[in-house]
């Protein structure tokens, strides 16, 4: 007879890896405790995906954990094309719009551990060994079932499950999506190992060569990765798992240049699909990362998009468990983040396709067009600052907006109307605390899981433009404390606009600030915890501001 017991808990996330450790640390940063499974027995100990881009390092940040992943890891800062032993092109990624112009090396083994540790300071630990099976749910909440360590079952109730259980997700299947896609026909060798070669330790490379091409992926010390495309290569591959051996031979028959290539770590053959969802949650189930999106891994973009996923989620989540806003905000995850999957799954697709080309009049046009167009400065900045995902945005979602009179603004701010639109990420900036006189970075304001309201004086404001961010202030103060708190950003020394209703003030010595959001006049910009623009207005008006709230949250002012 199976022991069954059963149990509560806020949300169930199924999956411990990068991305459901990620929503269960944010859950928990946010105030929610959830439980977390995963039927493995152990954290895996390889490397699988060790790309980590600059808008997922600015996310770490917020969280207060990026310098531990920085002392893990190896900094990249460009990549290296070369056909047949020449060099192509290559790509520097200091284009990239962040203060982390480079991609981060890092196994994902090692990304595993430092978010469980984040985790675990929040008191919370993966239950291991422990698997879904089937789930029910109603407008009330899901029942899932659970297989335990022990054999026995656990019924447990939560008001959300999110499926965080990767490319085979058993929340997937059980909630029956289609995962429209297809597999590539090649086949692919991975090889982590020890490689002594001229090319730099700072720089990825592809090779491309008519057998197939390799990239090159470099970690921590000689270790590195050579992942070899093997297009003439049938189901005979699935025979057996490869060796150091047939490593070497196919670096020798692609003319690959080395000294050593020894001491293997993982060596083995694997196939690449591309398939997404058509939705991301159905009722009170929601799935994350692979179990919504599988890509080619071109770009290094999965393990990111799946961490994105989550840290767009989770807040949302929070504030409904909290009763702080209808449950109708969680609509917005599916706006936001399929959309984004389906333009990273197209975008990884014609990469590989590009890569691939073998037929000899395509691949002399590619080899011709592709040195020429990516040395052109803009070329290399949009192609840099979309793998690193700092391009990505949520305008035109349910839960952002704006409001600014065109024909007002066309008069003494034409720039206003396309300058840091509501969904758009914010960057960092210098900024002066007008209290301490000390230097400070607006990501270090944006830093916790509340709203920040940003009050833009402008560049010469009057009473009526001072008293109207005063009283908006004042309103956020009195009836939204502890969801979202007001900064006032000037461009004057000195603190003149001293109140007790801003929590700080802060000083735009150089105009730089007011200049990229387009704030000349007194303006706000209301930030999400996650670093986009909820809400922007134009002149600054707390009935227009007032309006927005009530659509989020279930406050009244």
């Amino acid at each position: 007879m199976v022991n069954s017991r059963s149990s509560n808990t806020d949300v169930l996330v199924v999956g411990a890896g990068p991305v459901g450790l990620m929503m269960a640390g944010e859950l928990a940063r946010h105030g929610i405790k959830p439980r977390i499974i995963d039927k493995a027995p152990a954290p895996s100990d390889k490397s699988k995906a060790f790309g980590i881009h600059a808008r997922t390092m600015e996310i770490f940040e917020n969280l207060g954990i990026v310098e531990r992943f920085l002392k893990e890891g190896n900094i990249c800062n460009g990549l290296n094309f070369y056909d047949e032993g020449k060099e192509l092109t290559e790509i520097d990624l200091s284009h990239i719009e962040s203060k982390y112009p480079f991609v981060l090396i890092l196994a994902q083994s090692i990304t595993e551990r430092l978010l469980a540790e984040h985790l675990y300071s929040f008191g919370i630990e993966v239950e291991r060994e422990t698997e879904l099976i089937e789930f029910e749910q109603s407008n009330q909440g899901v029942r899932a079932k659970v297989k335990l360590k022990d054999g026995g079952e656990e019924l447990i109730n939560c008001a959300y499950l999110v499926g965080c259980d990767g490319a085979h997700s058993t929340t997937r299947h059980l909630l029956n999506l289609d995962f429209k896609g297809d597999p590539y026909p090649n086949y692919w060798l991975l090889a982590d190992c020890d490689i002594k070669w001229r090319y730099p330790k700072q720089r990825l490379a592809f090779f491309i060569h008519p057998k197939g091409s390799i990239a090159y992926f470099p970690f921590v010390g000689n270790r590195g990765r050579l992942i070899f495309e093997l297009p003439h290569v049938g189901e005979d591959v699935e025979q057996g798992e490869p060796t150091i051996e047939d490593v070497k031979r196919l670096a020798d028959e692609r003319g690959l240049e080395y000294e050593s290539i020894d001491n293997p770590v993982w060596v083995t053959y694997f196939k690449i699909h591309h398939r997404i969802v058509n939705r991301y949650n159905i009722g009170r189930v929601f799935i994350a990362g692979d179990a919504a999106h599988i890509h080619s891994p071109v770009g290094g973009q999965g393990m990111n998009t799946g961490i994105q996923d989550a840290y767009n989620l989770a807040w949302k989540m929070a504030l409904v468990l909290k009763r702080k806003s209808p449950e109708s905000i969680l609509d917005s995850y599916n706006y936001e983040r399929h959309r984004i999957g389906e333009e990273v799954v197209g975008r990884t697709d014609r990469a590989t396709r590009m890569i691939a080309i073998h037929n000899p009049v395509l691949k002399a046009i590619r080899n011709k067009l592709f040195p020429l167009v990516t040395r052109l400065g803009k070329v290399q900045e949009k192609m840099t600052n979309t793998i690193a995902q700092v391009e990505f945005h949520y305008k035109g979602s349910p839960i952002v907006s704006e409001k600014w009179n065109p024909d007002r603004i066309a008069r003494w701010n034409k720039d206003f109307s396309h300058l840091m639109e509501a969904g758009e990420r914010v960057g960092d900036y210098k900024i002066l605390s007008a209290e301490k006189r000390a230097e400070a970075n607006l990501y270090d304001l944006l830093k916790g899981t509340t709203h920040k309201l940003l009050l833009f004086t402008g560049e010469k404001p009057g009473t009526q433009e001072l008293d109207e961010l005063t009283t908006i202030s004042k309103n956020i103060v009195s009836n939204y404390l502890g969801l979202i708190d007001p900064h006032l950003v000037t461009v004057k020394n000195g603190n003149p606009y001293d109140s007790p209703y801003f929590v700080s003030i802060y000083i735009d010595k150089d105009f730089k600030m007011h200049r990229d959001f387009g704030a000349v006049k007194a303006s706000l910009y209301l930030i999400r915890p996650d670093g986009y623009i909820a809400f922007r207005n134009q002149p600054a008006k707390n009935d227009d501001l007032i309006q927005y709230l009530s659509k989020i949250f279930l406050i009244r002012a």
